[in-house]
């Protein structure tokens, strides 16, 4: 088995809408999620299976509470930090000028991060559009391009020093097809023309901020041998029936939808066949001109990052038709040539998503062969889900179960030659989930949200990614649990947790 090396990347991720709050302090102004939740704030009752929209004016306060998170994060063991920052703190208005108390907080949390021998990871942007740039077209407008530029060359001078992995994008597809063609999250768009533009725009912000990050490069902001990557949430696709040629035909069309619209432009500095099928149904031929083709060629980018929760399981269209009972109803992504389907015989969370670790390792060697092996990294893998806590510890075997599969399969990868850099989970602590509100548990250590410090506490699966860390290279395949839950418990008199 091939062990980890020391250069090996052991993280958790985190994003700032999600966990920061500070929402109206350093002068920070609002995005479009804070207006989304601030209009659609909404409650379920109890155990009532719908989706919670609450406040992130506070959220998990980090913000605030950042160094005491650095410690625990420390005690953990960790050696990275994944970090989707707040574009709106740093430019708050449209003056092209910085909100200096905002690179200020970025800076504060990069140095102390750094002191204690974690590297921050930052990704620029995870769906949270300034609302003075929402105003101006957001995404789906050309003017995102030239404000993104403007963002990543003031982030990369001031706070490039502190990191050689960084990213420029995290899920552009969920972004844009549950707010451009669909109204589930914000701009909540909801128009097939405006979801097009967005994608050429997302490409192509990338695209320029390499531009910028090679000109940091030359000017010494950043190191010679930082890299730049993008973050994509892909689900690899299996096919409903591995022997019928329609649901193999649909998987091919899946891939190509989920996986090659969205890295190919950034990493092969290319479109794919189908994207410029699919603008000229759409009548939007004139949004790509030539030099951004040019651009998207010379500025390709270093890295990939995957977003691993799970695969999806792909059906032709004949499929509905036909009287299936399945777990959940079939959904389109995009084109309607492939449907994701949701047979009763598989393993799913409590939000109805597929568990198989398995596709991980298969993904990674698809990911391999299309983009020339370059270095992949794990930026989120995790599991949401209702967690329990007895006598101030949550004890969720599951998490750990969910988590240790998954890291088994990154190390087989690296076995097979793929070029894995590192690991991240998600998430750090208790977030916002944009699908489930607070409810929703997807941190090792717990945030107590009735309790007015927002009272952090350990769940042992903390200490099962404490001893993985430590104990990187041990037979993972025997694993105490009882010891994790020892620990957990031994833990809560120790000062981080509060």
């Amino acid at each position: 088995m091939k062990k980890f090396n020391q250069n090996f990347i052991f993280s958790t991720s985190t994003c700032a809408f999600q966990i920061e709050g500070g929402r109206e302090l350093g002068g920070r102004k609002k995005s479009i999620w804070d207006d989304f939740t601030i209009k659609n704030f909404f409650i379920p009752k109890k155990n009532e299976p719908k989706r919670e929209i609450n406040s992130i004016k506070i959220a998990s306060n980090f913000y605030k509470k950042y160094l005491n998170d650095i410690e625990i994060m420390s005690k953990l063991g960790v050696n990275g930090f994944v970090y989707n920052m707040d574009w709106a703190r740093i430019m708050p208005d449209d003056s092209g000028i910085p909100n200096e108390k905002g690179l200020k907080f970025y800076e504060n949390l990069f140095k102390n991060l750094k002191r204690k021998k974690i590297q921050p990871i930052p990704i620029l942007y995870h769906w949270d559009t300034p609302i003075w740039l929402e105003k101006k077209g957001g995404a789906s407008s050309r003017i995102f391009v030239k404000e993104f530029q403007n963002f990543a060359k003031i982030v990369f001078k001031r706070l490039g020093k502190y990191s050689n992995t960084w990213f420029t994008n995290d899920e552009n597809s969920t972004f844009t097809t549950l707010s451009y063609l669909d109204s589930y999250n914000p701009p909540q768009k909801k128009n097939p023309k405006e979801f097009w533009k967005a994608v050429h725009y997302l490409n192509l912000s990338s695209a320029m901020a390499k531009k910028e990050f090679e000109n940091a490069k030359k000017n010494g902001f950043v190191s010679k041998n930082a890299i730049l990557g993008i973050d994509h949430d892909w689900n690899p696709a299996i096919p409903y029936d591995l022997n019928d040629v329609d649901d193999l035909k649909s998987c091919k069309i899946f891939n190509k939808y989920n996986l090659n619209l969205w890295l190919d432009p950034n990493l092969k500095g290319e479109y794919p066949k189908l994207f410029f099928k699919e603008i000229e149904k759409m009548n939007l031929n004139k949004i790509v001109k030539k030099k951004d083709l040019k651009l998207l060629k010379k500025y390709t980018l270093d890295l990939i990052g995957w977003n691993y929760y799970r695969p999806a399981i792909i059906a032709s269209p004949k499929r509905l038709n036909e009287k299936i009972d399945w777990f959940n109803k079939p959904i389109n992504f995009i084109t309607k040539e492939a449907y994701i389907v949701f047979p009763k015989n598989q393993n799913y969370t409590d939000w109805k998503w597929l568990i198989k670790p398995e596709n991980l390792f298969h993904g990674s060697k698809i990911l391999k062969k299309r983009y020339n092996n370059k270095p992949i990294m794990i930026i989120e893998n995790g599991i949401g889900n209702f967690d329990k806590k007895i006598n101030g510890i949550v004890n969720d075997d599951f998490r750990i179960n969910f988590l240790n599969e998954h890291i088994k399969m990154v190390q087989k990868a690296l076995n097979e030659g793929i070029n894995f850099i590192g690991y991240s989970l998600w998430t750090f602590i208790d977030i916002f989930s944009p699908s489930g509100g607070y409810r929703k548990k997807y941190g090792i250590v717990g945030v107590d949200f009735d309790d007015k410090n927002l009272k952090r506490y350990p769940k042992s699966s903390f200490f099962w990614y404490k001893n993985l860390i430590k104990n990187k290279n041990a037979d993972w395949n025997k694993i105490n649990y009882k010891k994790f839950k020892d620990e957990a418990l031994n833990s809560l008199k120790e000062k981080i947790w509060k």
